[in-house]
């Protein structure tokens, strides 16, 4: 039952990380169900299509419906999508997908149940623990997040990309324990610390304390602190 932690390098760019590791643990042409696969925001998506036989999505955004890397795409959560869906895959994304998870158990075993024997579910999420994680969950649980978001991000950006926040499967200890829990035999777990991810949150003026921050966690090493999390977890 694999389940250990590596820290990547602060220089290690999220993405192309992923699909590296999708290709080492999955060569070949694969099946792909993509959770969360309205989002339009970033084109990971397009990049594992070329890898893929196969590719669905399931988002209760209705933008699912419409994205060209699909072959075919479901508005609805994935835990309404799974009792009835007639096929498993051998991968599941969800790509910053599980800050918004408002029932972690459920989800995790909807996903569990559409992968094929040895599948995995990939994932990308900010950890909770971190300055960002923190704030964001914070100033959602407060009810100050679009008001927050709109003072430091452009509002198209914003409506083409954001939904609430819950941050309750996102630290190294929920988003193992759950899984396990949920039937996966094995969690992966990579950890990335990268300042430019956070820096445009920031004024300028400001912008030395997200690479400080950077700096000093990539030193002291601490998994649990880094900002971002790419999860591989197993049948």
């Amino acid at each position: 039952m694999p389940s250990e932690i590596v820290r990547l390098p602060a220089q290690t760019q999220q993405f192309p990380e992923l699909l590296e590791w999708i290709d080492a643990a999955h060569p070949g042409h694969i099946s792909v169900l993509d959770v969360g696969g309205g989002g339009g925001f970033y084109d990971f998506p397009a990049a594992i299509r070329t890898r893929a036989r196969r590719m669905v999505g399931v988002d209760p955004d209705p933008g699912v419906l419409e994205r060209p890397w699909l072959d075919e795409g479901h508005q609805a959560l994935v835990e309404e999508y799974a009792p009835g869906a007639g096929e498993r895959f051998d991968v599941a994304l969800c790509v910053y997908v599980v800050e918004h998870v408002e029932a972690p158990a459920p989800f995790l075993e909807a996903i569990r149940s559409l992968l094929e024997p040895g599948g995995s579910c990939f994932g990308v999420t900010p950890n909770l623990w971190h300055y960002f994680g923190l704030a964001s969950a914070t100033a959602a649980r407060v009810g100050i997040e679009d008001w927050l978001l709109h003072q430091l991000r452009p509002a198209e950006l914003i409506e083409a990309y954001h939904s609430p926040v819950r941050y309750r499967l996102n630290t190294v200890r929920r988003l193992r324990s759950t899984a396990l829990a949920a039937g996966f035999r094995g969690v992966e777990l990579r950890v990335l610390e990268q300042a430019g991810m956070f820096e445009t949150y920031f004024p300028p003026r400001l912008r030395w304390a997200p690479r400080g921050y950077s700096r000093i966690i990539n030193g002291w090493g601490r998994p649990q602190l880094f900002g971002t999390l790419l999860f591989r977890l197993t049948t």
